[in-house]
């Protein structure tokens, strides 16, 4: 029986694939060592903080000026609702629960901000200061470490959900 001769080509080339399956394996290897330790060390994208769609149907209100109060490392916004004189402080309480929930969903969703606090104030006349508002809620990320929430307004204050509200301001 005759053994086929091998050339000196081909006796290479059985040599350089072996060699290259052992060095592809070492550098799958390698590499996916690396790229774990990256998906570790990186930071990773924090979360924005989101407030549900209210339930109730959208007031009337306009939303005429938006404040960035951000400070401390955190993102905070004062919000200026005007509203009908008059109303109910359900009505209220839902005009400024959307003006909040809009402010939040384009601050933190379309313009790629991190917003963790929301100060909103229902006011009848926007040519009165701020000072003179006829309901405020406050929103803060439930996630904000306790030290860095926003004080309370306290008082007779009303909590629902995420939002507490005042509607009664002791200046005339």
């Amino acid at each position: 029986m005759q053994i086929p001769e091998q050339s000196i080509a081909e006796r290479l080339g059985r040599g350089i694939r072996r060699t290259r399956t052992r060095e592809y394996w070492l550098v799958l290897l390698v590499t996916a060592a690396v790229g774990a330790g990256v998906m570790v060390l990186l930071p990773t994208r924090a979360e924005r903080p989101v407030l549900g769609r209210p339930v109730v149907p959208r007031s009337d209100y306009l939303l005429f000026k938006v404040s960035d109060v951000s400070g401390s490392g955190i993102e905070r916004l004062n919000l200026s609702v005007l509203v009908r004189p008059g109303l109910p402080n359900e009505t209220l309480a839902a005009a400024l629960n959307w003006a909040v929930y809009s402010a939040l969903d384009e601050y933190n969703r379309q313009k790629r901000r991190r917003i963790r606090v929301i100060w909103a104030y229902a006011v009848e006349d926007s040519g009165l200061p701020l000072a003179r508002w006829r309901a405020m809620a406050i929103w803060a990320d439930p996630k904000l470490p306790q030290s860095r929430q926003p004080a309370r307004s306290g008082g007779d204050a009303v909590r629902s959900g995420a939002i507490e509200y005042d509607f009664t301001n002791p200046v005339p």
